[in-house]
């Protein structure tokens, strides 16, 4: 028996619809490839751009006067942050090496329960870096914002950043579009895959960072009064300590 009309309409009627369903569904497949692997491009060329400036190694950090702490909090879902503990050994080896004479710790402080630089600063300070060499940036709610105000509000043009690799490249690359003399400290990266959501999100903060660089011309929420950082190499200090 053949198929009535009103039957075939509707299996017209559904094969169209079948139809477009697989192109809107291939069009948003094409289209999340595109974005991914623009992401992922855009990764490649920041990390690329910044390599040649980042260091592992003490010895060969090239010395600076001043050093910035990017911050993070101390802890994390599974206690201590490792990749704060990291960043705060790491800033205290530079100073004790003399490879910097002053710590900036920037970050955030949205309340008085939780402030960053706060807790960085008493952390360096029990591992034995002097408080007059230690400088609070409350205004560093981004990498961004970090970089620009130890720039244009704490009058540094050349500095060491002091984080994990995957972030110092993106902190360096910022650095760089600035014009400033910036150099890092690769600090030791935590051990297990409960930190890979940290890499994994990277990916997005570095394409956020392209366009604020080159399309948004996005600036720090902050920035105030200059601060006035008095940088007292070491050695007079030791001198003045004798």
């Amino acid at each position: 028996m053949s198929e009535s009309h009103e039957e075939l309409q509707c299996n017209a009627a559904g094969w169209v619809m079948t139809t477009r369903v697989r192109r809107v569904a291939i069009a948003g497949l094409i289209g999340m490839g595109l974005v991914a692997l623009t992401v992922c491009a855009v990764s490649l060329h920041i990390g690329r751009a910044a390599s040649a400036h980042l260091y592992e190694d003490l010895a060969s950090l090239p010395r600076r006067d001043v050093g910035l702490v990017l911050g993070t909090s101390r802890f994390s879902t599974d206690g201590l942050n490792e990749f704060y503990t990291a960043r705060i050994e790491a800033a205290a080896a530079l100073y004790h090496d003399r490879k910097i004479d002053h710590i900036i710790v920037s970050g955030s402080n949205p309340s008085r329960y939780y402030n960053e630089p706060v807790v960085m600063k008493r952390d360096l300070m029990e591992l034995d870096v002097p408080e007059a060499c230690i400088t609070e940036d409350r205004g560093g709610l981004r990498t961004l914002d970090s970089i620009v105000r130890a720039y244009r509000v704490m009058g540094q043009k050349s500095f060491t950043v002091v984080s994990q690799r995957f972030h110092a490249e993106r902190a360096v690359y910022i650095g760089k579009h600035f014009g400033l003399d910036v150099t890092a400290f690769c600090a030791k990266d935590p051990v297990g895959l409960s930190h890979y959501g940290a890499y994994l999100r990277e990916y997005g903060a570095r394409f956020k960072a392209m366009l604020d660089l080159t399309v948004l011309d996005t600036q720090p929420t902050y920035l105030g009064k200059p601060i006035e950082i008095q940088v007292q190499p070491q050695r007079d200090q030791d001198l003045r300590t004798d």
